[in-house]
């Protein structure tokens, strides 16, 4: 958690340091009642700031694993080989750190944001890539063969699992309706 925090305040502390130059006495525009009573971006508190960032971060997770849902076709020449892997990067990220709090709702926007032809594409693949990701879960050993196949690496026999198949079910829910 350390290392995040500390990437999260580099990141902002670069965001600062893009900033545009500051005015001066001689450049800077005439203060008016409207310009002296507006709020800054700055008076967020530095904790704030650090949980904004760590919302987005968690966000952006959920949409680059839920993405990898999309990026194929199921029912075309290495589907299953393409579902196995999407299941395992979606176990991936159900395992780890940076899962929203919201799970079912952050789906539901990211679903909700789809194109059409992106919507049905992922109704197609949904089903086998949470059925895969269950058996991942469950009976890693009935999926070992195709995960190996697909080129997948991870250790899922080393990582904890617990809260995996529940987030598993949030998201189906969520997405299944």
């Amino acid at each position: 958690m350390g290392k995040i925090l500390c990437i999260v305040l580099c990141g902002l502390l670069l965001g600062g340091c893009a900033a545009g130059p500051v005015a001066t006495p001689e450049t800077a525009a005439p203060a008016t009642a409207q310009t002296e009573t507006q709020a800054t971006p700055e008076s967020a508190t530095p904790e704030q700031a650090v949980t904004e960032a760590l919302g987005a971060v968690k966000t952006r997770r959920l949409t680059v694993a839920l993405n990898g849902c999309i990026a194929f076709e199921a029912d075309s020449a290495g589907g299953s080989l393409k579902t196995a892997v999407a299941a395992a990067g979606m176990v991936e990220y159900l395992a780890g750190d940076f899962v929203p709090q919201d799970l079912a709702g952050e789906t539901t926007a990211w679903q909700a944001a789809l194109s059409k032809e992106d919507s049905a594409t992922m109704d197609a693949n949904w089903p086998g890539v949470y059925r895969c990701a269950q058996d991942i879960c469950t009976d890693l050993s009935s999926q070992q063969e195709l995960l190996d196949t697909a080129g997948v690496t991870t250790d899922f026999a080393a990582m904890d699992l617990t809260e995996v198949p529940a987030r598993l079910d949030a998201m189906n829910t969520a997405l299944t309706g």
